[in-house]
């Protein structure tokens, strides 16, 4: 197994240098409380569940990548390897979106995000809009596409066709003329 970086294309080093930036990013401040002279501030990797859980996943993806261009061979799975890439990705972006969103906030005390987390987001938004891009280019299909394929081609039964309704309109009674007719009404017996 060798790494070429040439073998990568331009979606595919837009994800691994996503991956890389979204790594530094963990180790720089994600939010922090100023007040007057004094600040604290907190990474990345120590923000909380969703901060580093979203930033791993997001490296993990890059990594995952470059992996699979240097030949590395997956066990055999209904997802593909771009779909594998895309939704590891998309993951851990949904997390750090959450952990920005969910920042604590206070008023009077200057709190909140850093520059840290903007460049996670930033990232992480072109990580995964590659990761996608490179998916609808491979044409692999989704894993629900898949099950689909698998039920048509097994001869599943085509779904049911409603049901007539059950009364049908009656006929007008044989004694009644007809609107539309000029014969004259023929007496009952």
């Amino acid at each position: 197994m060798s790494f070429d970086w040439k073998r990568l294309n331009t979606l595919d080093r837009a994800i691994a240098i996503g991956a890389g930036i979204v790594f530094i990013a963990g180790f720089l401040p994600w939010w922090g409380v100023s007040e007057g002279p004094f600040g604290v501030s907190v990474s990345g990797w120590s923000a909380g569940f969703t901060a580093w859980a979203g930033t791993l996943l997001l490296t993990i993806a890059g990594i995952l990548l470059v992996l699979l261009r240097s030949g590395f061979k997956l066990p055999e799975s209904n997802l593909g390897p771009s779909v594998l890439v895309a939704g590891i990705s998309g993951l851990g972006l949904l997390l750090v979106i959450i952990r920005w969103i969910t920042l604590p906030r206070y008023h009077g005390i200057d709190v909140g995000a850093r520059y840290g987390l903007y460049v996670a987001l930033i990232a992480g938004i072109v990580e995964v809009g590659a990761a996608v891009s490179e998916l609808r280019t491979s044409g692999e299909s989704m894993p629900w596409a898949q099950a689909q394929q698998a039920e048509a081609q097994a001869g599943a039964a085509p779904p049911a066709q409603p049901e007539p309704p059950s009364s049908p309109v009656e006929p007008p009674p044989a004694s009644q003329p007809d609107p539309g007719s000029d014969a004259p009404a023929q007496p009952e017996e």
